[in-house]
């Protein structure tokens, strides 16, 4: 495959990510508002199951196929995703959805460490200082708010760290197994699990007696934020490296801060402005990563 196709498929996988960051960070508000009502862990059991349950039917013949490792890879995956969905989860009935997304959002500098962790590949120092930028961006958006570390700020750094986790293993994944059979048991993995974990501690007579407006919301992370945004994440990084995906959906922060400006009547002040246009720098900067890294090359053969 020649470097401009390779190119275009790269830009396109990273605007796809930008979607998912925008469904993302706007259903802080709605699974904020959603806590008050239903149970975290039946929330999650809901929402996964249900996606998984809506995917099976179009790709059975996929399914049908995929290897024993492809399933175990997703399994993998999954664990992450359902350890991080559920410490993001708890950690949000005790913490803003500004202050979750900031702190979820510290994945964009962990990720670069992480990976060269795992894979001893160097992201390069273009890709680091998008993260660092995009690190300070997520600080100057939250500053207001971050004067104080509770219970739920911890377990929502933690999921940091596992969501961190969860996209280097789906890029390391998706190079030699279907990127749809990795989406559809990852969100299985995690809506079983989730079941698991409600059964045992939530109380089960009021699991599917919710009102129509937690099944708004349930719907909405189903249809938006789950079979679209997971499916479109797996496809997206078998083009785009770890790298260029975190630092893509750091966005998720943004349009939390947006969200909840518009709907939960957070401020968003000029140094939040200020804030997101460190991210869109950093994001910028990695994005035109081949251009400077030709046009230095090319200063050297002169």
């Amino acid at each position: 495959m020649s470097d401009k196709a390779l190119n275009k498929q790269t830009i396109l996988a990273d605007v796809s990510l930008f979607f998912v960051a925008i469904f993302w960070g706007s259903n802080f508000v709605i699974m904020k508002e959603a806590l008050e009502i239903i149970e975290p862990f039946t929330y999650l059991g809901l929402r996964f199951t249900l996606a998984a349950l809506l995917l099976a039917p179009f790709f059975w013949r996929r399914l049908a196929r995929a290897s024993v490792s492809d399933y175990l890879a997703g399994c993998v995956i999954g664990f992450f995703l359902f350890a991080g969905f559920a410490t993001q989860t708890v950690g949000l009935l005790y913490t803003t959805p500004a202050k979750s997304g900031f702190i979820t959002g510290m994945a964009v500098v962990i990720v670069p460490f992480m990976y060269y962790f795992v894979t001893r590949i160097t992201p390069g120092w273009i890709a680091t200082l998008g993260a660092v930028l995009a690190a300070f961006g997520l600080y100057f958006m939250s500053v207001d708010e971050v004067t104080g570390f509770n219970i739920g700020d911890g377990l929502t750094l933690i999921c940091a760290f596992l969501f961190a986790a969860h996209i280097i293993y789906i890029s390391i994944y998706v190079k030699k197994s279907d990127p749809i059979v990795l989406a559809v048991s990852q969100i299985a993995f995690t809506g079983i699990a989730s079941f698991a974990v409600a059964f045992a501690f939530e109380p089960a007579e009021i699991m599917l007696h919710q009102p129509p407006l937690i099944w708004g919301a349930i719907l909405y992370a189903v249809v938006f934020c789950t079979i679209g945004a997971f499916v479109t994440q797996t496809i997206a990084q078998r083009y785009t490296p770890p790298t260029h995906a975190v630092l893509i959906l750091s966005l998720e922060a943004v349009f939390a801060g947006l969200f909840s400006y518009l709907f939960w009547d957070e401020l968003f002040t000029p140094q939040k402005l200020g804030g997101a246009a460190l991210i869109f720098t950093g994001i910028l900067i990695t994005e035109m990563r081949p251009f400077i890294a030709a046009r230095l090359a090319a200063r050297r053969r002169v």
